[in-house]
């Protein structure tokens, strides 16, 4: 019962940008797994141990080695160091059906799914206030105007998109965001997001 407490009040105080994780380049996608639930980190392989901090469900982690199927707990790198409970993760997404991610979607569908690590900002510029960094494969949801069509704006050479942070972390983020999109000056027909598949 202590234990359930102690780790209930960690994770008032962390904070929500603290629980979302960038994706290292130097990891090998075998070593990815997402968290099923919202989950703690512990300094030491045991529950008994000090919780470092509170991982949300769908979390991407990086595993320091791949453990066998007896272990309870592994080490990970990503996006912290620690020990995660092996029965709370599952096996990340993979781009395998890019193509069908980005395939047209019904009208007015407002589920996306992140490509590559972006910032989210509370205003559609660089300089915006930061909330936090999204890593691939996060589902997001985006808000429409009249016509079904995405919330967009554009400034500083990108098309932003506005992203309804309530539906998307219902519970950690309030209120809405935006992410840069497409940049017009670089890459201007490479999108950032892509349709969910249902």
């Amino acid at each position: 019962m202590f234990i359930l407490v102690k780790i209930a009040t960690f994770a008032l105080n962390v904070p929500v940008f603290a629980q979302i994780t960038q994706i290292p380049s130097n990891f090998s996608q075998s070593n990815c797994r997402a968290t099923k639930v919202d989950t703690p980190i512990f300094k030491e392989p045991s529950v008994l141990s000090n919780a470092i901090r509170i991982l949300s469900a769908r979390t991407n982690i990086f595993l320091a080695y791949i453990p066998a199927r007896i272990d309870r707990f592994v080490r990970i790198k990503s996006p912290t160091s620690g020990f995660i409970q092996t029965a709370v993760l599952k096996y990340c997404q993979t781009n395998n059906n890019a193509q069908n991610l980005l395939s047209k979607p019904t009208i007015g569908s407002v589920c996306r799914q992140i490509l590559q690590t972006k910032t989210i900002r509370r205003q559609p510029s660089t300089k915006g206030d930061f909330i936090t960094t999204l890593s691939p494969n996060t589902i997001v949801f985006v808000n429409l105007v009249t016509g079904n069509i995405v919330k967009s704006y554009k400034s500083e050479n990108y098309i932003w998109v506005e992203i309804d942070l309530s539906r998307s972390f219902p519970g950690e983020l309030s209120g809405n965001g935006w992410i840069a999109n497409t940049d017009l000056a670089n890459t201007p027909r490479l999108s950032s997001l892509a349709y969910c598949r249902y």
